[in-house]
């Protein structure tokens, strides 16, 4: 039998069990935060990988993982895309990178970076990780996302970079935080990893700072089960990151200038050139078997991008009519939502709490969780590293108190919709 045949033969087996998949009792919760979404073309996208015994990352062009790297840097608007192993590793790829000494006037322990105290844990460890200072200020009660107008407030000598973070996909104000940035001379690192396709006046996120970081876990809009990305259109910040994801050594260069300072060099010429350590590093590569779950995951995701959003907005405009007890957070006119997940704030004055309504519909079967890590100050962590506030916090600790979310993903659907609008209104008809 050929390998073609064979393959073949794998395929239908596959496509058979996701055909009997459909027909099981569904487990756990009725409408989970998060479900990987999935079928027969990544498993066998896999399948070839492991076959092939093409697992780890390649470094010679038109593999798996490039073909995706230059897929997700045209989409969003960038010249290049270094995927890594995590969304969290992108974060410390993307800081890391500006405080490297091949650049000039680098970051330097204990300069500082804004960014919004509603956030998740992985924005800020790498700042702390890295020596840096994270300042905190306030967000938008109804964006959830930096505060505009804090930012200015929080600007001191020792400020060299904004990390906004695009907090359950809306978008930052982006052209206010360029115009700051450029102003103050400082670096911008957009936080994308809960926003992919979100836009600004038709413009990607992701396309606006000098870096860009997105993570491809298994519960955002496109997985690779696990990764993530860093987006930049400098080279000189691609090359080093390229270097960084693969232990400091140097990997298919596409600077003439780098490539220059080390091969057929005199100084090195003892070292194997495949090996010869030209800075600091990591492992944090992704694999081919990411690589090509990506590239499936890409076709499909135009798709799973609008049921998320037909989703948000039925949501959002459905829950208008309970305004005396709760609502959910208004995107900004000019903006495209990417609704990550799907957030409810409990009003001040209602005759409820927000643990209470969590309470009735996780019994319900409908899982839910707090607004990320909430406000970050109050985290056990936020009391081992340096830090500072900027502010009273005033919005961020509302949402930490009286907000939460309901997971948004593409098996979530009419009959989805229906069943948690139904357990609402169960809810509040007890307080009428």
């Amino acid at each position: 039998m050929t390998e073609k045949r064979i393959l073949k033969n794998i395929e239908r087996q596959v496509k058979a069990f996701f055909a009997l998949e459909k027909k099981r009792p569904a487990k756990g919760s009725k409408i989970a935060l998060m479900k990987p979404f999935y079928d027969h073309r990544e498993v066998m996208q896999v399948v070839d990988s492991l076959l092939r015994r093409e697992i780890t990352l390649n470094h010679a062009a038109g593999t798996k993982v490039q073909r995706f790297e230059d897929q997700w840097a045209k989409y969003v608007g960038k010249s290049e895309g270094i995927m890594v192993n995590s969304g969290s590793s992108a974060n410390l790829m993307a800081l890391d990178v500006l405080r490297n000494p091949l650049l000039e006037n680098p970051l330097k322990p204990g300069d500082e970076i804004i960014t919004p105290a509603l956030t998740w844990n992985t924005t800020v460890t790498p700042m702390w990780a890295l020596g840096l200072v994270p300042v905190f200020v306030d967000v938008d009660p109804e964006t959830f996302t930096i505060k505009i107008e804090e930012i200015e407030k929080a600007i001191t000598p020792k400020t060299r970079a904004i990390m906004p973070v695009h907090l359950l996909g809306h978008p930052c104000d982006m052209e206010a935080i360029m115009r700051i940035a450029k102003k103050h001379d400082l670096f911008v690192i957009e936080d994308c990893c809960e926003a992919h396709g979100a836009e600004i006046n038709g413009k990607k996120v992701g396309s606006f700072g000098h870096l860009a970081t997105f993570s491809f876990f298994f519960s955002h809009h496109l997985t690779t089960m696990e990764g993530g990305m860093v987006l930049t259109n400098d080279i000189e910040h691609s090359e080093i990151i390229r270097t960084m994801r693969s232990e400091g050594v140097m990997r298919n260069w596409k600077s003439k200038r780098f490539a220059d300072s080390y091969h057929d060099n005199p100084k090195y010429k003892d070292i194997q050139q495949a090996f010869l350590w030209t800075n600091t590093g990591y492992n944090m590569r992704p694999t081919q078997i990411n690589g090509g779950f990506a590239l499936e995951q890409f076709k499909k995701f135009p798709a799973i991008l609008k049921v998320r959003r037909e989703n948000g907005e039925f949501f959002r405009k459905t829950f208008k009519k309970y305004a005396d007890y709760i609502r959910v957070p208004e995107p900004a006119k000019n903006v495209k939502h990417a609704w990550f997940g799907i957030p409810l704030v409990v009003k001040e004055n209602s005759r409820f709490t927000r643990k209470e309504f969590e309470s009735f519909l996780n019994s319900k079967g409908i899982e839910t969780r707090q607004i990320m890590a909430g406000d970050i100050t109050k985290q056990p962590a936020f009391a081992l590293f340096p830090s500072r506030v900027v502010g009273d916090l005033r919005n961020t600790k509302e949402i930490h108190t009286n907000a939460f979310l309901f997971g948004n993903h593409p098996l979530i659907r009419s009959a989805e919709r229906r069943y948690v609008v139904q357990c609402v209104e169960e809810f509040l008809a007890m307080f009428k």
